[in-house]
């Protein structure tokens, strides 16, 4: 099987304060606050700003892989709307989330699971995964790494079996591919 995982700059919020364009402002040279630790620079960060980019990933995933996992923000879901009947909304929760500029903490972020045809049953043996994990965002290093805890979980979630390819297609910290070392 041919497997993906996508960690892409999270869609823009887009609320009663206006657009807030996640992209350019953690991984490009958008407006930032002094307090914004951002990631890598990436030049072509400002393309995430558009939900319509997003769209373009889910579409590009459905054509070339057999299963895919796709990390988004709560209000960063409908970006990728339409998804296709075969995919689960998967949650992970972070307790200990930083505080953002809104009212309500957000303490949690969602996962667009794709499982591949003939491993989306628990009849031949792949075994119970729950659709919610809790555990902390690693501190320090690369900003927006998912813990180990998180790889496993999803690559669980997606029936991966030794001699599945999986791809990172957003390898900032390398978590995916360390996580792969020791299955």
């Amino acid at each position: 099987m041919h497997l993906a995982i996508a960690d892409p700059p999270y869609p823009p919020f887009i609320g009663a304060g206006g657009r807030k364009n996640r992209a350019s402002r953690w991984y490009g040279s958008g407006q930032r606050s002094q307090k914004d630790h951002p990631a890598d620079f990436h030049p072509d960060a400002h393309l995430w700003d558009d939900p319509a980019h997003h769209r373009a990933l889910l579409e590009s995933l459905m054509m070339v892989y057999d299963g895919w996992a796709i990390a988004t923000s709560p209000d960063g879901i409908h970006a990728y709307d339409p998804l296709p009947a075969a995919c689960r909304t998967l949650v992970w929760v972070r307790p200990n989330a930083n505080p953002g500029s809104h009212h309500i903490l957000t303490t949690w972020e969602a996962v667009i699971l794709y499982p591949p045809a003939g491993r989306r049953s628990n009849r031949n043996g792949a075994g119970v995964v729950r659709d919610v994990l809790t555990c902390n965002v690693p501190r320090g290093g690369f900003s927006g790494t998912k813990p180990p805890e998180w790889t496993a979980w999803v690559l669980k979630a997606m029936s991966y079996r030794p001699g599945d390819t999986v791809v990172d297609l957003f390898g900032g910290s390398g978590a995916v591919t360390d996580e792969l070392l020791p299955l």
